[in-house]
């Protein structure tokens, strides 16, 4: 069995989706598809290849602007704001967890970051943690808290030379 990736459509049964978080549970049966329809944010989901309506996991992609870059030094020439991708959502089946498969979302994520930056820019992938419990999932794949001085914000971020680097490295 392999595991399949790509945009929500209404052959997904979304109903049925839980990863044990409410409000994860209810963006995908009551809000992906809408906003995917009227391009606010677009959602793709995983399944196993053996059984295609089943939802076993979900990213949600949507554009992003940046006031204030995290590397200052960097963009401090360029004007403002800065576009990057934001990694809305990102969920995982309460079946699936433990398996590798929120990795396997993430790394999805990171690859479209990639395509979107190579067709209008990007500086990079953001995304607020739920919780500080996630963080150290994020950090294993570099990513950067976006206001180091500030420890009430969860807000992290992957620059996009690294996420370059990570979609390179699936090529290899």
């Amino acid at each position: 069995m392999s595991i399949i990736i790509e945009a929500i459509t209404r052959q997904h049964n979304r109903k049925a989706f839980d990863c044990g978080v409410t409000e994860l549970n209810q963006f995908l049966q009551q809000q992906a598809r809408q906003k995917a329809a009227k391009h606010i944010s677009k959602t793709y989901v995983a399944y196993l290849d053996s059984a295609p309506a089943t939802i076993i996991g979900y990213h949600a992609l949507t554009g992003y602007s940046v006031t204030t870059p995290p590397d200052h030094r960097s963009y401090k020439k360029y004007p403002h704001p800065l576009s990057a991708v934001k990694l809305a959502r990102l969920a995982v089946a309460n079946s699936q967890q433990g398996l590798g498969l929120g990795e396997r979302l993430l790394v999805d994520a990171i690859y479209r970051t990639v395509l979107v930056a190579e067709q209008i820019s990007a500086i990079g992938l953001f995304v607020d943690p739920m919780s500080p419990k996630v963080i150290p999932f994020y950090q294993q794949y570099d990513f950067l808290p976006a206001n180091p001085g500030d420890h009430s914000c969860l807000e992290m971020w992957l620059p996009i030379k690294t996420c370059v680097e990570i979609a390179d490295s699936l090529c290899d």
